[in-house]
């Protein structure tokens, strides 16, 4: 037979090409090599579950190599140890436990010196390690897993008949071991890859959460205001928020903003926003024009680069039906008064950009049966398949028909619901979406002495 150094020439990963078949007939044992060494290379590019790989190779050897035990053990880095992922006896899978550090026994052996070794009989060999239960070997053949110099394990044969194993399954097998480490790196990086998204997804799960529960559902002991509000992120975690908030008897303040950019970032420099917001009204409940100053002054001091906030704010006093506000660079707050929808045109420059900015602020004597809303320019710029968006012209149509009965909730969800039906199911979200509801009520009380509760 030819050497096997000879078959050099073939290529054997990705596109190999597969084993003519005249060289069966002309050289059938070469042949029967290179098929495996094929089959094995193909392998590599499509298992990535470690178990099912090994399985495979260990198939594939069987048609090439006769044994009676393959294992194959892993080099664990932290632990300086290798260790048996994978066994197969006589053709079913068996417990692999063993633990085996460099230079001790055979496969400790193979793995330290970098080489390969094939041992005729193994009761004349002091380096072999006797295991109590299952067959008993006479010879054996250790393949080191190499990747780059880099040990990655053993591939380890065992036989009951001393002289099993030849020069040419050594070679054969020392050809394969290189492939072998290769599907076992993938398999590892795919696995490490699988667990890191896994995390990654409890991790956003639990972020997600924790930002739901910042956002509050409503307020109550506020006379005479109807009140809710719609979220919906664009992914996992969004970088708007909305925040309800105590102002003294009577009074409740309100804040909308939209954080540049999007998911994990965006959300928690929010939540700075929020936690920010809160920390000053403690110390400090001031109108809302002074609010934003404030508060683009301590973002501005954070120095995050390429991050600003669109934010609105606005205090109504129940007892007089009147509502002051303020804006920092979001879409303008809609009136729906008997049918018609009026823009309050107040501008000014987002949160976070300029030091010393100073804003506007307007009042508006409200009515029972008005409507405020204010929402972020996710809802105006949600967008169907043909990137046309929803906007202003589709939204005040959806507010002039509103009736005297809709409650708060119900025109937000109608909000969102055409939103939703505008951009298409398929269609995938651009922006978070959130929108405030306020529906000013003919209720009468006269007492304004309790503070709002938030819920």
């Amino acid at each position: 037979m030819e050497d096997l150094s000879k078959i050099g020439s073939f290529a054997l990963l990705g596109d190999a090409d597969p084993v003519p078949q005249s060289l069966f007939l002309s050289h059938p044992d070469q042949a029967n090599t290179l098929a495996l060494l094929y089959d094995v290379s193909r392998e590599v590019t499509s298992i990535l579950d470690r178990e099912e790989l090994l399985r495979r190779v260990a198939e594939r050897i069987k048609k090439i190599v006769k044994y009676d035990v393959f294992s194959v053990m892993l080099w664990n880095e932290q632990s300086q140890h290798l260790e048996s992922v994978f066994a197969m006896c006589c053709g079913d899978s068996i417990a692999a436990r063993t633990r085996v550090p460099l230079h001790k026994g055979l496969t400790g052996s193979a793995a330290g010196e970098r080489r390969v070794l094939r041992v005729n009989d193994v009761t004349e060999d002091p380096r072999y390690l006797h295991c109590d239960g299952g067959l008993v070997a006479r010879s054996e053949l250790v393949v080191p897993l190499l990747l780059r110099d880099r040990l990655i394990g053993v591939l380890d044969l065992e036989s009951c008949e001393p002289h099993a194993f030849t020069m040419q399954h050594e070679r054969m097998l020392s050809t394969l071991g290189s492939y072998v480490a290769v599907a076992l790196e993938n398999a590892r990086l795919y696995q490490e890859a699988r667990e890191s998204e896994r995390r990654l997804r409890s991790e956003l799960d639990t972020a997600r959460e924790i930002q739901r529960q910042l956002l509050p559902t409503g307020a109550r002991e506020v006379p005479g205001l109807d009140l809710a509000a719609g979220y919906v992120p664009a992914r996992e975690l969004g970088g708007d928020f909305y925040d309800f908030l105590p102002y003294g008897e009577g009074r409740l303040a309100l804040a909308l903003g939209d954080v540049s950019g999007k998911g994990t970032a965006a959300a928690l420099y929010g939540s700075l926003a929020i936690g920010t917001v809160r920390e000053i009204v403690v110390d400090h409940a001031c109108e809302p024009a002074s609010m934003l100053a404030l508060l683009n002054q301590r973002l501005h001091a954070a120095r995050l680069d390429s991050r600003f906030i669109a934010m609105l704010f606005a205090i109504y006093d129940a007892s007089t039906r009147r509502l002051t506000l303020s804006n920092a660079g979001g879409p303008y707050p809609l009136l729906v008064r008997d049918g018609h929808v009026i823009s309050i045109r107040l501008e000014g420059v987002p949160l976070g950009l300029l030091p010393g900015t100073e804003y506007d602020e307007s009042t508006i004597d409200l009515q029972p049966g008005d409507v405020i809303i204010f929402a972020s320019d996710g809802i105006l710029e949600s967008a169907n398949a043909t990137e046309e968006e929803f906007g202003l012209q589709r939204l005040s149509a959806l507010l002039s028909g509103i009736s005297p009965e809709d409650s708060a909730r119900a025109i937000a969800d109608r909000i969102l619901a055409e939103t939703d039906n505008h951009s298409g199911a398929d269609s995938a979200p651009h922006d978070d979406r959130t929108l405030v509801v306020l529906r000013v009520t003919d209720e009468t009380a006269s007492d304004f002495s309790k503070l709002p509760i938030i819920y």
